[in-house]
């Protein structure tokens, strides 16, 4: 059973410096649980898909299939997860690109990671809103 008060996130970054990193410290922040993290995208796939996480915070630019196509790829893996892109840059109409294949939002890197576990909270609290609002 999942806490009703953590956010639970899943961190998959190819670039293998920054996951644990970013883990490790979005993991002292209340109210946020890493669950897992991994450079690799094909195991990252595998852990959404077997853990369900709130969030995907995700980045793929250098390797593989067209990034686009990754992520859409990974939004259908675990489609009751949130897909946010957090990347260090986006190319003109990469944005609504990325929205298309399923990612809810892009934060762009280099805030500080409490800025962050604010944005993801944000992110989760808007997305359930919107869920209630196209319920009712």
């Amino acid at each position: 059973m999942k806490d009703e008060h953590c956010l639970t996130v899943l961190i998959i970054d190819e670039n293998a410096d920054i996951s644990p990193l970013l883990a490790e410290r979005l993991s002292l922040i209340s109210g946020i649980r890493v669950v897992g993290e991994t450079a690799n995208v094909m195991l990252g796939a595998e852990l959404a898909h077997q853990l369900g996480p709130d969030v995907i915070l995700a980045d793929f630019r250098r390797t593989g299939p067209p990034r686009v196509e990754t992520y859409r790829w990974l939004a259908r893996v675990s489609p009751a997860s949130i897909l946010v892109a957090h990347t260090s840059c986006l190319a003109n109409g990469e944005g609504h690109a990325l929205r298309d294949a399923g990612v809810t939002r892009c934060l762009l890197k280099g805030e500080g990671v409490k800025r962050l576990a604010e944005r993801l909270v944000e992110t989760v609290a808007r997305k359930a809103e919107s869920v209630r609002r196209t319920a009712a």
